[in-house]
């Protein structure tokens, strides 16, 4: 449809051409790619797929990129795109593909990158519950992708810091962004957000993040929850795996959990959450109005495998309900 050379001219031709997703680069001259996708959203509203060098400072830069209304990221084989774009081909027209089927003009969206930008409130257990006393629910894992980003820093700054539970998290995530989306969430959330390196005890208040390129699987011993990195099985879609962690969690401590899916593209995580469920624990769906892309948690609901259906905004809240109940 079009190219531009800096920023400026992006939006620009996105004015003129109007296409249905433009993919923009953190880098440029003029003005960068950050700036200028912050022009689009409010000018233009197209869906932008950023691409990105994995450096720390891009891959902080695409973090903030989905906070500011980017749909999906990829990135670059190296310094320069047009060289190797090769190398991203079919996963580039996979997440042009995936973005073009989002309203970046509805009302849901725009409500998503406003509830991102509010300053999180203090929250705590409800009155009346003794976080001495033993919860049946002692570990929340969360599976998400497309759109993971942005609702894992809504459902985790509503999250009370003295929660008594433990949290991991798998997001499908490049290897050299995992450590800027655990810095984010750290950030923005009352609860400790850490990337999974080792065999670690998930203890209440603690967030442990999947690695990119590796699984995370749970494992009980001696009554307490621990979860450890995994490079194996290689031949997976997605490592990390939603069903890789799900189902290690169905053969240990099921009945101990509170599961939920949220956005994504696919199908990653719907049989170990079912397995969750059938083994005694509590899943949580977001629904189709606030997710970004309704393909895991729909391919989850309708395996049977989630007992709560809840908008993004309300996940918090029914977690803290399954840990509280």
């Amino acid at each position: 449809v079009g190219t531009a050379e800096n920023g400026r001219q992006a939006i620009e031709k996105a004015k003129q051409l109007k296409p249905d997703v433009i993919t923009l680069d953190v880098v440029m001259p003029i003005m960068d790619g950050l700036t200028a996708l912050k022009h689009i959203m409010r000018e233009i509203s197209t869906p932008v797929v950023m691409i990105s060098c994995t450096t720390h400072e891009g891959s902080r830069q695409t973090m903030e990129a989905l906070t500011s209304g980017a749909i999906d990221y990829i990135s670059k084989p190296s310094g320069a795109v047009s060289p190797d774009i090769g190398k991203i081909q079919s996963e580039l027209i996979t997440k042009i593909k995936s973005a073009a089927k989002v309203d970046v003009k509805s009302s849901k969206f725009g409500q998503i990158i406003s509830n991102l930008s509010e300053r999180p409130k203090s929250i705590s257990m409800p009155k009346g519950f003794d976080k001495a006393n033993k919860t049946a629910i002692e570990l929340v894992a969360i599976a998400t992708s497309t759109g993971g980003p942005a609702a894992l820093q809504i459902v985790l700054k509503n999250l009370p810091k003295n929660i008594p539970a433990g949290i991991v998290i798998v997001q499908h995530i490049a290897t050299g962004f995992c450590q800027a989306l655990a810095d984010r969430l750290n950030d923005i959330s009352p609860l400790e957000v850490k990337i999974c390196v080792d065999f670690e005890w998930v203890r209440p208040g603690l967030v442990l993040i999947a690695p990119a390129g590796q699984h995370m699987r749970v494992r009980y011993v001696a009554g307490k929850v621990y979860a450890m990195p995994d490079p194996e099985p290689s031949d997976t879609l997605h490592r990390p795996s939603a069903d890789i962690l799900f189902n290690s969690i169905a053969d240990k401590c099921a009945a101990k959990t509170c599961a939920v899916i949220m956005t994504g593209m696919g199908y990653d995580g719907a049989s170990g959450i079912k397995k969750i469920k059938d083994n005694g624990g509590v899943t949580i769906a977001q629904d189709e109005a606030s997710s970004i892309i309704f393909g895991m948690p729909k391919v989850a609901i309708e395996k049977g495998a989630i007992d709560i259906v809840a908008p993004l905004k309300n996940i918090s809240r029914e977690i803290i309900k399954a840990v509280c109940a």
